[in-house]
């Protein structure tokens, strides 16, 4: 299942803003660029972004991409309102299952924003 449309990040306005003025944060499976727009009363919203090198097999990107939207929408409810949110896999998760991924979500979830 999907996250809504108004969950999710659409533009490549959206995705430039984010990852230019966003907050870099680093895990072993992903980088996460987390941006708090001024003016910005929604919801929060999220983008996935898998390159051509992570892998050249357009099967193994959307294998992961698939793996990476159950993991959000699993945790959707544990994000803090109004932030912009772009998920960016690293190749070591390539291989990773949908346990570890989802384990390291959470742990950077509860650093940086239950804690934090």
């Amino acid at each position: 299942m999907m996250l809504k449309k108004q969950n999710r990040l659409s533009t490549d306005y959206e995705f430039n803003l984010t990852r230019k003025y966003g907050r870099n944060l680093v895990s072993r499976y992903f980088y996460l660029y987390v941006l708090n727009p001024q003016n910005y009363e929604g919801p929060t919203r999220v983008g996935i972004i898998v390159s051509n090198k992570f892998d050249k097999s357009a099967a193994k990107r959307n294998r992961i991409k698939r793996i990476y939207r159950e993991v959000i929408r699993n945790n959707f409810d544990k994000l803090p309102p109004k932030l912009w949110i772009i998920v960016y896999p690293k190749s070591g998760s390539r291989e990773a299952k949908y346990e570890a991924i989802n384990a390291e979500f959470i742990d950077i979830l509860q650093k940086e924003f239950i804690a934090g």
